[in-house]
């Protein structure tokens, strides 16, 4: 059975910090974000290779369905958490 990725609050601020710094076609603004440091994993729904050194990857970030697009190397992908 094939495990979901997901990112805690720290990946999405370390990650989005290496896409910026990377520049990366997809990251975040982070402080508009719909999303609190309490605990809570958010899972990678999609991702594929982009640009063939990078994933591209698709997050959930609550119930109501808001989501984000954020581009990550292959290295910080391969080690997310997964359940």
């Amino acid at each position: 059975m094939e495990q979901t990725p997901f990112l805690t609050y720290d990946d999405l601020q370390r990650i989005n910090a290496s896409s910026v710094e990377a520049k990366r076609n997809r990251n975040l603004w982070f402080d508009e974000l719909p999303i609190k440091n309490d605990g809570t994993v958010y899972p990678v729904t999609f991702h594929m290779i982009h640009n063939d050194a990078e994933i591209r990857t698709q997050i959930v970030l609550n119930c109501e369905g808001d989501m984000a697009t954020l581009d990550m190397s292959i290295a910080e992908f391969a080690g997310l958490g997964r359940k």
